[in-house]
């Protein structure tokens, strides 16, 4: 199998699921393909009000994160959780696939319309991006 790692791009959406069974399908039954089950926290920037809203966010992240965890503690292969804090979704997959070593990315996307819509603003800027193949995983729902 080309794939030693994958990284799964992960925020508990129906996309993001369907995702991560995509992961798991292209990992197959060989167990030494490794999975790195990524979440961003999406961080403000500045402001006296982002420190705040950004602890708010990481109660929320460590929910996520505890959710990440169980399935990794079901799936075959290797798992490994990450979270990602910063201002930039897209970078910040991008940036964790190169130093994980992964050489392929699974994201879900929830575009609305138009190529960029279509794909979703973090799925787009992603495969835009990434020296990394990218799968984008639909949820099957009908728009």
């Amino acid at each position: 199998m080309w794939t030693r790692k994958i990284l799964v791009a992960y925020d508990g959406s129906a996309p993001s699921r369907r995702a991560l069974e995509l992961a798991a399908q292209v990992a197959g039954a060989d167990p030494t393909v490794e999975l790195v089950l990524a979440h961003v926290v999406r961080l403000f920037s500045s402001g006296a009000a982002a420190a705040g809203i950004d602890a708010v966010i990481m109660d929320d992240a460590a929910s996520v994160r505890a959710e990440l965890e169980a399935v990794a503690e079901m799936l075959p292969n290797p798992a490994e959780v990450r979270l990602l804090r910063g201002t930039s979704p897209a970078d910040l997959i991008v940036s964790c696939a190169i130093e994980e070593g992964c050489d392929l990315i699974v994201m879900g996307s929830r575009g609305q319309g138009g190529v960029k819509g279509y794909l979703g603003s973090v799925s787009y800027a992603v495969t835009k991006e990434s020296p990394v193949t990218v799968l984008i995983a639909k949820d099957g729902a009908r728009q």
